[in-house]
């Protein structure tokens, strides 16, 4: 198969290997639904983390942060034990139904990501994983909206306008941590960082972090982790949320298993300053730089069908490749 020139692979390589790409780089698995939506539509759904296939989603963390906060109580400074525990606290009430999770793998063909994700003929699509993504804006805030959130006073609901104005936060990939060791380590240091800045205001002294940023580091680090069962998938995640105040700008429902699913959509706006009426914002190309096709029947078609897609969407030069796992019917 002749392959299109394209800086972003080694063409010497065996192009389903992960080392034949550049470091960075995600393969999200989806169906042919999917992928028509990430080069068509231009973005990729995160689904609320309550509805992953993970079940105990966010209860891994949390389980590891009880276990040291049972653990090592003892050794915190009783002078900030109160402000400690309620920065704690404040860190692990993720609500799961409003924290949103993106998942890919960190390679190109895997059986097990084959298996889980992909149906008669699935899709592994490379996305250029430094370049972060943004929750796609859906409609503009109304004061109805604001309205409901319960704010009465103009200073507050101002806020609302000028944070709904400034749109969604950057978000990256993040590897998924599946060593208990690893996550002991890292939710140690989360903790260590809320007490020291306890501590240090305690003490009036000038704090290193923000209380908040110290809240927010530690709530960063509990969604990354997950059962080691599911080591097999090598998970990259994007995790992102938005405050109940501008939540509608973002949301959208599709049924599932579980019934309706809330998602974001995540992507490039072409412009992020542009103001939002009635149609969600528009959207740059996602950082697609090639794709797999998975074990099939028909290895030709589908592959061919994919550069037929992707040359419909500009994106002639991105290659299509076969997975070297062999179908079984």
């Amino acid at each position: 198969m002749a392959l299109p020139h394209n800086p972003t692979f080694n063409a010497g390589t065996d192009l389903v290997s992960e080392e034949a790409w550049p470091v960075g780089t995600v393969w999200h698995y989806t169906t042919a639904a999917g992928l028509a939506g990430l080069v068509g539509g231009k973005v990729l759904w995160a689904s609320a983390m309550a509805f992953m296939n993970d079940s105990q989603e966010m209860h891994t963390g949390k389980a590891v942060f009880d276990k040291l906060l049972e653990t090592h109580a003892g050794e915190v400074d009783p002078h900030i034990r109160e402000n400690f525990s309620y920065m704690v606290q404040a860190a692990l009430r993720n609500d799961r139904y409003r924290t949103f999770i993106a998942c890919a793998s960190r390679l190109p063909d895997s059986l097990t990501m084959w298996r889980n994700y992909t149906s008669e003929v699935g899709f592994a699509v490379a996305l250029d994983g430094t370049k972060p993504l943004l929750m796609r804006r859906q409609r503009r805030i109304t004061e109805k909206m604001i309205g409901a959130v319960g704010y009465h006073g103009e200073e507050s609901r101002q806020l609302v306008r000028e944070l709904a104005a400034n749109g969604s936060a950057d978000f990256a990939w993040t590897p998924a941590v599946y060593d208990p060791a690893e996550q002991y380590k890292s939710a140690y240091a989360a903790l260590r960082g809320i007490e020291a800045t306890a501590l240090a205001r305690a003490e009036s002294r000038e704090m290193d972090r923000h209380e908040l940023d110290a809240i927010a580091d530690a709530a960063k680090v509990l969604p990354t982790f997950k059962n080691p069962a599911f080591r097999d998938e090598a998970e990259m995640r994007i995790v992102c949320g938005t405050g109940i105040h501008v939540d509608l700008m973002h949301l959208k429902h599709r049924p599932g298993r579980y019934g309706m699913i809330p998602y974001v959509e995540l992507g490039i706006p072409e412009d992020r300053s542009q103001g939002l009426e009635d149609e969600p914002e528009p959207m740059a190309d996602l950082p697609i730089t090639g794709v797999v096709v998975g074990p099939t029947p028909y290895p030709e078609e589908a592959r061919v069908g994919v550069l037929e897609l992707l040359r419909s969407h500009g994106h002639e030069t991105v290659p299509v490749i076969e997975s070297r796992i062999p179908f079984r019917s």
